[in-house]
């Protein structure tokens, strides 16, 4: 049986943990391991003595390319790009399926994202709420990167379950998850001396499993290793090397450089069009790899994003605005007293209060908020539907077209920075994202209007005859003779 930390960890309020208590922030200890050991393993990994799937073993490749919009496909040419210019992702849809809006979920964070995408559930339903947890104190630093974060099983952990061999190179709240082999996706905090590559050293599977890579394919702890083109370059070879040598039945990969130039240039840009020009050449060569193993008969591919972008122009720094309105206090790059706190998202905010029955406090928090020009305030019980996502809050902040809520604390409060972001309503065009299919159960020349994210992990269920909980349907692509069989089974 998996172990699943939800069945046996209680609820305990926020602000009653000490500092160090998360697990974000703890450098768990490692036996320091010889090189003796690192060589035996590099021996086991390269003889193929670790576990492996069989060939003829139904499997799943599951891509995010983190910031995919669905826009750059249904108008490529208004997004500066050609019919010619993503010729893999277009070959997907050829040959599998292709839905052309995926509804992100609410606040539309990588990290809820990704993990609606595999456990069919809400962020409020599933623990990943944010990007961040929420720790004024250190100004919500701490990132989602442990999977003991979660409240519900994902699919990797319900694969692991049934025997499957599972494989993260990277994805999000991965730190350990339930993987066979894992290449986490964590980054040091602001202070911390340790690199991106002592901290997977730390926490990847099979132990010393970054070592492989370190050995033989000359990573290093350099900024240029772990950053940009080159990250992903890195990330992509670790992924084929593990793909060729273990077969996953399932492995979770997420491309990054497209989201992080967005985020820096906004939507229209050179820039962003040459990253999702290079992602797409790695889906080439996933599909070159899948043909060469002659793994088709037995492999899905699935690639699709977690949220698209929104440009702005303007950052409204939120607890600057409170430390000024002598709501909070600022002291040391933190928060250490507050009666209101903004826990910021980018294209949203989510606003609580140290004590929700004090009239006064709300009050104010309203007048604040009252004719700004660059945000609209919802009281908690009047959220709709499809902004419930975040959970425990007692307003939700809606940042206008053009506007930005970042995390930073000092003044002026409003400033002016362009770039791109995401975080906001889903049900922007803007924001929506995209995904394609092919291979084994995917019906050839599907096109599909619009999904939710949270349908992902219906449709690897179904794949993978997994026994998701979730109430989405997988969506309509796959092949009816799969389906026939599937029941019949």
């Amino acid at each position: 049986m998996a172990f699943y930390p939800w069945e046996k960890r209680a609820a305990v309020p926020q602000d009653s943990l000490p500092e160090v208590s998360r697990p974000l922030n703890i450098i768990r200890p490692v036996p320091k391991l010889s090189p003796y050991f690192s060589l035996l393993f590099c021996t086991l990994f390269l003889s193929g003595c670790l576990p492996k799937g069989d060939a003829t073993d139904p499997r799943v490749i599951l891509i995010s390319i983190d910031g995919l919009r669905a826009d750059i496909f249904l108008d490529p040419t208004a997004n500066g790009f050609t019919e010619n210019d993503l010729p893999s992702l277009r070959r997907m849809a050829s040959e599998g399926a292709h839905i052309k809006e995926v509804t992100t979920v609410f606040p539309s964070h990588t990290f809820p994202a990704h993990t609606s995408m595999v456990t069919g559930r809400l962020p409020f339903e599933h623990g990943i709420s944010h990007n961040h947890l929420f720790d004024p104190a250190r100004n919500f630093e701490p990132w989602y990167w442990w999977a003991d974060s979660l409240k519900v099983p994902t699919v990797f952990h319900l694969a692991q379950e049934k025997g499957l061999i599972t494989a993260s190179t990277p994805w999000p709240v991965s730190v350990s998850g339930p993987f066979d082999y894992n290449i986490p996706e964590i980054e040091p905090m602001s202070g911390q001396t340790l690199s991106t590559l002592d901290l997977v050293r730390r926490h990847d599977r099979p132990s010393k499993l970054i070592e492989y890579f370190a050995f033989f394919g000359g990573l290093s702890s350099s900024a240029e290793s772990t950053h940009g083109f080159q990250r992903d370059l890195n990330l992509h070879h670790i992924f084929k090397t593990i793909f060729r040598k273990t077969l996953p039945h399932l492995t979770g990969y997420h491309i990054i450089q497209t989201d992080d130039v967005q985020h820096k240039h906004g939507r229209h840009h050179e820039s962003v069009k040459e990253a999702f020009v290079f992602a797409d050449s790695l889906i080439g060569s996933v599909m070159a790899m899948i043909s060469d193993l002659n793994q088709w008969p037995a492999t899905t591919l699935i690639v699709t994003g977690d949220h698209g972008h929104v440009d702005h122009h303007t950052d409204i720094r939120l607890n600057a605005l409170f430390e000024q309105e002598g709501l909070l206090t600022i002291q040391d790059g933190g928060i250490t007293e507050w009666d209101a706190v903004a826990h910021p998202a980018g294209g949203s905010a989510f606003i609580r209060l140290k004590n929700p029955t004090d009239a006064t406090v709300r009050e104010k928090v309203v007048s604040i908020f009252e004719d700004v020009p660059w945000g609209t305030l919802l009281a908690a019980k009047k959220v709709p539907p499809a902004l419930n996502g975040y959970g425990e809050t007692d307003f939700v902040l809606l940042a206008e077209a053009g506007y930005n809520f970042p995390g930073e604390l000092v003044q002026p409060f409003v400033f002016q920075h362009s770039g791109g972001g995401h975080g906001g309503d889903p049900r922007n065009p803007q924001l929506k994202t995209t995904l394609f299919a092919v291979g084994r159960g995917i019906e050839k020349g599907t096109v599909v209007d619009s999904s939710h994210t949270t349908q992902t992990a219906a449709l690897i269920a179904n794949l993978l005859d997994l026994p998701l909980d979730s109430q989405q349907p997988a969506p309509p692509v796959l092949e009816q003779s799969f389906l026939t069989a599937s029941k019949r089974e």
